[in-house]
């Protein structure tokens, strides 16, 4: 495994810099398609705000930094993936699996902390996030280091 160059570290702020204008111009609409038929179901009415009322630094800030988190993870376990949009797919789900999908089977299985379609949809909008940034991360990185 090679440390971070200068050259990695171009290519990893550059493919940032994509990821991240690329999800922020989808995620809100996005956001809008999946939880709008939680916002106005009267049982979950107490979960949610109203989009006027949404301090939109704090998701913003999360996209932020797991876009720049996980570009780092991806630089540094390139060279053990399969080249080009097979890699970036197949980050995708692993991590997204790994980071959504399994915590949330097993925290549904010993709390019933949020109805379980929601929690589903949520896992379904991380992991979409998820597989489009490994997607861009992978596309056109040079394997010649």
């Amino acid at each position: 495994m090679n440390s971070l160059n200068t050259e990695k570290w171009n290519r990893i702020l550059v493919r940032f810099l994509l990821a991240f204008s690329f999800w922020e111009a989808i995620s809100i609409p996005l956001r809008m398609l999946f939880f709008a038929k939680f916002y106005f179901d009267p049982t979950l009415k107490s979960m949610f705000v109203p989009i006027t009322d949404v301090f939109w630094l704090g998701p913003v800030f999360s996209d932020l930094t797991f876009t720049l988190a996980f570009g780092f993870l991806y630089a540094l376990m390139k060279e053990s993936l399969p080249p080009g949009l097979v890699g970036g797919f197949l980050v995708g789900i692993l991590v997204s699996f790994i980071g959504f999908i399994s915590p949330m089977v097993w925290t549904l299985s010993l709390t019933n902390f949020a109805p379980t379609v929601l929690v589903w949809v949520w896992v379904a909008y991380y992991s979409i996030f998820t597989i489009s940034t490994a997607v861009i991360y992978s596309v056109g990185w040079n394997t010649e280091d």
